[in-house]
C-alpha cells in the first residue's frame, strides 16, 4: 500500500463521518508538514479520540522505518569513524549500508513480536497470595535477607499503629552526624538521602545509555528493543477515566507493521502511566489514604532496612525474569491501568516501577496532565518528549491547569489548623522523637506562626499584591531556613505522618461521640493534607520567578499565581515534534494563541473547528433580541426581569418541550440562582412552574440532584434542572437524549472581576501591553477581550452538554440580548454558530420550538 492509500484510509475501524475524515487529514498533514501546533475542536460525540488515534498511528507506522533507519545510521556512523559514510558516496552504497543497519534491528524486533504473540496473559492473571510470595525462593540477591523474616507469615498486618506515625531519627547536614551509617534502618540525614537518590538516578541513567543494559548478556533480556520506537505518541487527559476511554478506543483499529516485509505483525506497544495510588500493590503502603501519603510511605519503605518486597532499585531487579515478564505482558496486548495491578501481583513485581522501566520500548503512552505538564515530574519519571507527538485532550482547561500546577494558596485557617496539628503531634510523640526531628518541628511551627501574624497584621483587601520578603520582616526566619525545612519535610516524610495521626484522632473522637464524620467531610480532610499544602506554598516562596505574583485572596488567604503559562509550556514545545491540543469546546481559540503560544509563528500553527455529526435539522440555537432580557450586573436583580420575563419564558418553554424530555438551564452564579429561587418562592411562582415541570436546582454545598433529576426524566414526568456555570453539572456530565432536549443559558457568565486572581491578572496584562509600547486604549481592549474569552469558554462548555451523539437532538437558548453582538457571537463554537435561528422575540422562539418538536415526533413514528 502506498503513502497516498495510507493517508486516505487511516485504518479507521468503521466508516468515518466526513468531519472525522477532515480531522484525521488535518492531523496527518500537520505531522507530514512538520507543523508545531494543531488546535482542534471536535464536538462531543463526533469520535474525536478514535480519529486522533487513527491519524497519529497511521503517520507513525508509515514513517517509523525511515526515522528508525536514519537514527540507527547516525548512531553507527558516530560510533565507528571507519564506517563513516561521506556525502560523496554513491547512493547505492549509502542505501545498502542503511539496509544492513536496519536489518540487524528488524530481526530482533521480529523475534520480540513472536515472543509477545506466545504470551498468554490470561493464565498469568491468577494472583499469588502473600503466603505464596513468602514461600518463593529469592529471585534476586537484595531480597534474600528478607526471606527469613517473611517465611511462614500468613497474615500481613496493615493496620496503623503508633509506630507508623514516628519518623526515623533525622539529622540535618549542619549537624555532626556519622556519615558512615547507612540510611537503611539507621539515622537518616538530608545529605545521605540526596546522595543515595542521586546515585540511584545516575546508575539508572548510565545503564540506559544507548541501550547498554539490553546488550548486556547477563541481564536476562535477550531482546534488544530499547530504542525500537524513536518517536512516541504521548496522550494526556485530565482524569484516569478519560485515559481509560482512550484505551478502549485504541483496541478498536488494527494498524499494519512499520516494517511490513520483514515484521508481519507489529503490536501497538501501549503503556498507561499512573500514580502509585493506582498501581501500588504493597499493603503496607496501600493502607494510607492520600496520594501524597502513599508517595511518602513508599519512599520511606524503600529506604528502610526492610525494603519493599516488590521492588528494589537494582539492576538485578530490573533485569530479573519476572520484571521482564511483566514488561512483556504489558506489551503483549493493550492493557488498561486496572490490568497492570493483577499482572504485577501475579508476579510479585511492582507495576508502578515496572511500567517506568518499560517506557523506552513504548510506542503509545497515556498519562495524566500532571505527569506531562510538570517539568520536574517528567524529569523524575524520565519522560523524554524529544521528537514525540504530544496529544493533550480536553484541552479547553489547559491554561487553567498549568496555572494551577505552578500556583499555590494557603489560608489563615489552613495555617492555624496546621499549627494545631503539629502541636498535637509534638505533644504526643516528643519523647520518642530524636533531637533532629524535634528541632525541625519547632522551626516549622515558628514559621507557621510568622505567616499567621503576617496575614493578621497586613491583610487589607483582596488583590493586594505582596512582596514575599515582607512576610518575614522583623522575624528570625530567612530563606535558607525555609530551604532546610522543605528538605526536612521531604526526607523525613513527616507530612503524611502528622496528617494521618490527626485524622485518626478525629475519627476516634467521632466514634466515641457516636457521631460519625460525614463521608464528604472525611474526604475533604484527607484529600489535601495540610502540611503538604503548606510545603507547596513554601516551595513557591523559595522558587520565585518573574512570571508569578503573591497577593491576598478572599478568606484571609495568600496566593501565589503563575501569570505567564506560556513559560512552563515552552519546554514541551521545544522538545516535541508536534503538540496537538484537542477538545470538544476549544473556542475562543485566540486565548491559546495569546496566552499559551505567543512565541510560536502563525505559519507553524494549524487550527480546525469541526461541525457536528448530527443532521442540521437536529439542532436549533435561538438568540433573543428583546431588550428586557439583558442580565447585566446592574439589571439582573430587577423584579420585573426575574418575576415576569424570565419566569414566563421558563413556563412557556416548559410547555413547548415534550414532557418526556428534560430542560437544563445554566445560571451565571450560585448567588444569582438563589436570588431567583427566593423571588419565585415569595410569590408562588415557584409552585406554579413546579406544577408544570418538577424543578431541581443546584445549591452551593447542597446535595447531589442529578440522580433525582435523571429518575424524574426517566419516568417522563417533565423535569427542569437549574444548574450553575462552572458548577458540578456544567462539565463532564452527559445530558444525552431525553436528559436534555433544551439547554438554556441565562445571561453571560462573566467571572467575578473583584476576585484577587482577576484583579492581579488584569493588572499584569495591562502592564505587559504598556511595557511593550502599547497604549492605554490597547491595554483596555486586551483586558476586555480576556474577560470575554473566559465568559464565552464557559458558555461553550455548558451548552456542549446537550448533543452527545450522532442521533441526538436538542435546542439551545441563549437568553441575553448581548449574544447578538458580533464580539460574543464569533466566540461561540462553530457548530453552535451554524445552527443560529432567525427568530428573535420570545414568542417567535417558543412557536419555532413547538414546530421543532412536532417534526421530531412525526419523524419518530
Amino acid at each position: 500500500m502506498d503513502k497516498k492509500e495510507y493517508s486516505e484510509t487511516f485504518y479507521h475501524p468503521y466508516k468515518p463521518y466526513d468531519i472525522q475524515v477532515q480531522l484525521m487529514e488535518t492531523v496527518y498533514r500537520v505531522l507530514s508538514e512538520g507543523k508545531k501546533i494543531a488546535i482542534l475542536e471536535s464536538p462531543t460525540g463526533t469520535g474525536k479520540t478514535l480519529s486522533l488515534i487513527c491519524a497519529t498511528m497511521t503517520w507513525l507506522r508509515m514513517n517509523k522505518a525511515d526515522i528508525f533507519t536514519r537514527m540507527e545510521t547516525n548512531i553507527k556512523t558516530n560510533e565507528d569513524d571507519s564506517e563513516n559514510l561521506s556525502d560523496d558516496e554513491p547512493d547505492w552504497v549509502i542505501d545498502t549500508y542503511r539496509k544492513s543497519v536496519l536489518q540487524e534491528k528488524v530481526d530482533l524486533l521480529n523475534d520480540y513480536e513472536k515472543h509477545l504473540n506466545e504470551i498468554n496473559t490470561t493464565s498469568c492473571k491468577q494472583l499469588k497470595t502473600m503466603c505464596d510470595l513468602d514461600k518463593e525462593h529469592g529471585r534476586y540477591k537484595s531480597v534474600d535477607p528478607l526471606r527469613k523474616k517473611r517465611k511462614g507469615a500468613r497474615h500481613l498486618d496493615v493496620s496503623l499503629e503508633e509506630q507508623d506515625f514516628i519518623p526515623r531519627p533525622y539529622e540535618s547536614d549542619s549537624e555532626n552526624n556519622d556519615t558512615s551509617k547507612s540510611t537503611r534502618g539507621g539515622r537518616i540525614s538530608d545529605k545521605d538521602y540526596k546522595l543515595s537518590e542521586l546515585n540511584s538516578q545516575i546508575i539508572t541513567l548510565l545503564d540506559k545509555i544507548d541501550g547498554k543494559v539490553s546488550r548486556d548478556p547477563n541481564n536476562g533480556d535477550r531482546f534488544d528493543v530499547t530504542n525500537q520506537n524513536p518517536v512516541k505518541i504521548y496522550y494526556a487527559s485530565r482524569t484516569y477515566s478519560q485515559l481509560g476511554q482512550f484505551t478502549s478506543q485504541l483496541r478498536l483499529p488494527s494498524f499494519p507493521s512499520s516494517f511490513r516485509d520483514k515484521v508481519p505483525d507489529e503490536k501497538v506497544k501501549y503503556l498507561p502511566l499512573a500514580s502509585k495510588k493506582q498501581l501500588c500493590i504493597n499493603p503496607k503502603v496501600m493502607k494510607w489514604k492520600t496520594l501524597e501519603a502513599i508517595n511518602d510511605a513508599c519512599a520511606d519503605l524503600r529506604h528502610s532496612k526492610e525494603g519493599c518486597m516488590f521492588y528494589q532499585n537494582t539492576n538485578e531487579w530490573r533485569h530479573c525474569p519476572d520484571t521482564l515478564a511483566l514488561r512483556d505482558m504489558i506489551f503483549s496486548e493493550i492493557q488498561d491501568i486496572e490490568d497492570l495491578v493483577p499482572l504485577g501481583k501475579s508476579l510479585g513485581i511492582c507495576p508502578y516501577y515496572a511500567s517506568r522501566e518499560a517506557l523506552p520500548i513504548a510506542e503509545v503512552v497515556t498519562l495524566p496532565y500532571q505527569y506531562l505538564l510538570s517539568e520536574s515530574t517528567r524529569s523524575s519519571l524520565q519522560i523524554n518528549l524529544e521528537n514525540s507527538i504530544v496529544i493533550i485532550d480536553e484541552a479547553h482547561n489547559l491554561i487553567e491547569t498549568i496555572n494551577s500546577i505552578y500556583s499555590s494558596q494557603i489560608s489563615l485557617e489552613d495555617l492555624k489548623n496546621c499549627h494545631k496539628g503539629i502541636v498535637t503531634y509534638f505533644n504526643k510523640f516528643k519523647s520518642r522523637l530524636n533531637p533532629g526531628n524535634r528541632v525541625n518541628l519547632l522551626k516549622l511551627n515558628s514559621l507557621l506562626m510568622t505567616l499567621i501574624q503576617f496575614i493578621v497584621k497586613n491583610f487589607k483587601k483582596i488583590g493586594q499584591e505582596i512582596d514575599p520578603n515582607d512576610m518575614f520582616t522583623g522575624s528570625n526566619i530567612d530563606t535558607l531556613n525555609i530551604h532546610k525545612l522543605l528538605r526536612y519535610i521531604k526526607v523525613s516524610k513527616i507530612a503524611y505522618k502528622i496528617d494521618t495521626y490527626n485524622q485518626a484522632l478525629k475519627e476516634e473522637e467521632s466514634s466515641k461521640n457516636e457521631n460519625p464524620i460525614k463521608e464528604t467531610h472525611k474526604k475533604s480532610v484527607s484529600s489535601q493534607p495540610l502540611l503538604f499544602k503548606v510545603s507547596q506554598f513554601l516551595y513557591c516562596l523559595t522558587n520565585l520567578t518573574s512570571e508569578g505574583q503573591f497577593f491576598f485572596e478572599k478568606n484571609y488567604s495568600i496566593k501565589y499565581m503563575l501569570l505567564e503559562p506560556s513559560k512552563p509550556f515552552e519546554s514541551i514545545l521545544n522538545q516535541a515534534k508536534c503538540v496537538v491540543l484537542a477538545g470538544g469546546t476549544m473556542e475562543p481559540m485566540s486565548e491559546f494563541l495569546s496566552n499559551l503560544l505567543p512565541e510560536v509563528p502563525s505559519e507553524d500553527i494549524t487550527t480546525l473547528s469541526c461541525n457536528h455529526v448530527i443532521p442540521k435539522e437536529n439542532l436549533q440555537t435561538y438568540i433573543t433580541n428583546q431588550p428586557e432580557l439583558e442580565f447585566t450586573f446592574e439589571k439582573r436583580m430587577s423584579p420585573s426581569l426575574v418575576n415576569n420575563h424570565l419566569f414566563q419564558f421558563f413556563v412557556d418553554l416548559s410547555k413547548a418541550v415534550p414532557k418526556k424530555g428534560g430542560i437544563v438551564a445554566f445560571f451565571p452564579s450560585y448567588q444569582y440562582l438563589a436570588h431567583v429561587i427566593q423571588c419565585w418562592k415569595q410569590n408562588d411562582r415557584f409552585a406554579t412552574l413546579n406544577n408544570v415541570r418538577k424543578i431541581f436546582y443546584e445549591a452551593k454545598d447542597g446535595d447531589d440532584i442529578l440522580s433525582g433529576y435523571s429518575d424524574s426524566v426517566a419516568e417522563g414526568r417533565g423535569s427542569l434542572l437549574l444548574a450553575i456555570v462552572g458548577g458540578k453539572l456544567s462539565e463532564g456530565i452527559n445530558f444525552q437524549d431525553d436528559l436534555c432536549r433544551a439547554v438554556v443559558m441565562v445571561g453571560l457568565p462573566f467571572p467575578n472581576i473583584f476576585s484577587g486572581e482577576l484583579i492581579v491578572k488584569r493588572k499584569h496584562l495591562a502592564a505587559k501591553i504598556m511595557k511593550s509600547g502599547g497604549t492605554e486604549e490597547e491595554a483596555s481592549r486586551a483586558t476586555k477581550e480576556f474577560m470575554e474569552n473566559i465568559c464565552m469558554k464557559a458558555v461553550n462548555q455548558s451548552v456542549g452538554r446537550a448533543i452527545r451523539h450522532a442521533n441526538d437532538y436538542a435546542n439551545i437558548y441563549l437568553l441575553d440580548v448581548r449574544y447578538n453582538r458580533p464580539n460574543f457571537r464569533k466566540k461561540l463554537s462553530r457548530w453552535v454558530q451554524d445552527s443560529i435561528n432567525s427568530e428573535h422575540t420570545t414568542h417567535q422562539v417558543i412557536s419555532s420550538t413547538r414546530k421543532f418538536f412536532s417534526m421530531r415526533s412525526l419523524n419518530s413514528r
